[in-house]
């Protein structure tokens, strides 16, 4: 499915990427996770993005999960420059063996806030990493006009669609400033399905509600307090289509960032297998 500008668009004409988003392991094996990957290539799914943090690497989760895979891109969003430097990264996604060409690494800033970290981080991994897609975490106006600069990926989230149009205007700001193509916009989208659904995205907004301020920021400019939380939670998987599809057309990549139930394969292929009707 292909998205045509029309008069006054910002954005160039892309081809629209379905993915989908897990969390990191804290000891993934091939074993466990190389049928997640395999699966959401037989669903037609374009990416796989795995997060990276205190729980475990996403890098390292990635590698797993790519075992049976010869398509899927693999998206680290996001490694933490508060906690990992440009040259640790590069050598643990060599030491991996990715195949680099399936390979979009991002980076954010972490507990940091500094613009100039990103950038010199991004100007490093282009050098330690030559012809590897670089993607920045943006939440704010700053960020995404720095992605528009430097990335080749901007990996937005918890965005409403409307919110998704504000970013892509700052994105497509700073690339014309840089002389350069917009850069490709993703969003993480939560989905929960089955019982307990909406206490799951309640419960996962609450845990960004405690971070950081910019996350503060994100949720008030939004008015989560009246309108209620980016995502969705969908008691019936039938459901989960319809609600989904604003997302779908709003962004280059809209990544499914599942809720399950459990940590188990069947729970995370239940929502990819849900979703997987919108594209």
């Amino acid at each position: 499915m292909n998205e045509e500008c029309t008069t006054g668009c910002h954005h160039r004409r892309m081809q629209r990427h379905l993915g989908f988003g897990m969390t990191a392991m804290p000891h993934p094996t091939t074993t466990e996770l190389a049928p997640l990957g395999e699966r959401l290539e037989q669903l037609g799914y374009d990416e796989l993005w795995a997060n990276d943090g205190q729980r475990g690497s996403g890098l390292a989760t990635l590698a797993a999960a790519a075992g049976h895979t010869s398509r899927i891109d693999l998206c680290v969003g996001v490694v933490p420059l508060s906690v990992r430097a440009s040259s640790a990264i590069a050598d643990e996604a060599s030491q991996l063996g990715l195949p680099m060409d399936r390979l979009v690494l991002g980076v954010g800033t972490g507990s940091g806030s500094s613009l100039a970290v990103v950038r010199e981080a991004i100007a490093d991994l282009r050098e330690l990493l030559p012809g590897v897609r670089l993607a920045v975490s943006a939440l704010g106006p700053r960020m995404c006009f720095l992605g528009g600069q430097v990335a080749d990926v901007v990996l937005l989230n918890w965005a409403f669609p409307e919110r998704i149009a504000w970013a892509r205007e700052r994105i497509a700001d700073g690339a014309a400033t840089a002389g350069r193509p917009i850069p490709r916009v993703a969003c993480y989208v939560r989905v929960a399905i089955g019982p307990g659904a909406a206490d799951r995205l309640a419960a996962e907004a609450a845990r960004y509600q405690g971070r950081a301020r910019p996350y503060a920021r994100l949720f008030d400019a939004q008015e989560v307090a009246l309108r209620g939380f980016p995502g969705i939670a969908a008691e019936d998987p039938a459901e989960v289509p319809g609600l989904l599809l604003p997302y779908l057309e709003a962004l280059d990549s809209c990544v499914v960032r599942a809720l399950p139930a459990s940590d188990a394969v069947r729970d995370w292929l239940a929502v990819a297998e849900a979703a997987r009707l919108t594209a």
